[in-house]
């Protein structure tokens, strides 16, 4: 099975959720609300169907920095959380997927 094409390494989870300015700006870029990076583009178009596949053409390192990444937004932001959940997930299909992989 094919990989994802594999994140920019100097792409720091911990830094992005440390500094409000950026994970505002991410989140704007994810939620169709402001601009987007070309690294944020190619991560926003992947989101569907990885989702969907459960991670299935995700890297470790992806998978890992997804977890961190939701992981943190959902204990410091809920209510951004709640607009990912939203957007991404209108039907709640992929909920129970997701927690799993979450907890994983």
């Amino acid at each position: 099975q094919d990989k994802y094409e594999p994140i920019d390494d100097s792409f720091d989870a911990s830094e992005v959720l440390s500094n409000e300015r950026l994970l505002m700006s991410y989140t704007k870029c994810l939620l169709n609300q402001g601009p987007c990076t070309a690294e944020l583009k190619k991560i926003k178009d992947k989101i569907p169907e990885a989702l969907e596949t459960h991670c299935a053409k995700c890297t470790d390192k992806q998978k890992q920095m997804a977890k961190q990444l939701a992981q943190g937004i959902k204990k410091t932001h809920p209510e951004l959380w709640d607009e990912f959940i939203t957007f991404y997930d209108p039907q709640g299909k992929y909920q129970t997927s997701f927690k799993d992989f979450l907890e994983s």
